[in-house]
């Protein structure tokens, strides 16, 4: 959807710096709001490739870190039974 809208001559110019860096020229300028406006209305979290790849390189890192055969409901049971042993060790 096309709309205008007045910004003030500071922000005008901070917006369209941030554009040049970021993608090279000013033609992204209105990727660029919509990326802040969404950030900023709480809706913004998936468009930021970067911060896609950071989250999905930590869940293949550490997808599957514990190695067992076990189900979950079985994995908890476990952790839970070894807590006794762990509340002695740290004397509580």
């Amino acid at each position: 959807m096309k709309t205008t809208i007045n910004l003030n001559d500071d922000l005008y110019k901070r917006l369209v710096k941030e554009t040049v860096e970021r993608y090279g020229n000013t033609k992204n300028l209105s990727k660029l709001i919509n990326e802040k406006l969404g950030k900023a209305e709480g809706l913004g979290g998936a468009t930021d490739s970067d911060e896609i790849k950071s989250r999905l390189k930590i869940l293949r890192e550490s997808a599957g870190s514990w190695k067992t055969d076990e189900s979950g409901k079985e994995y908890v049971k476990e952790i839970r039974r070894g807590w006794g042993k762990r509340l002695k060790r740290a004397d509580l």
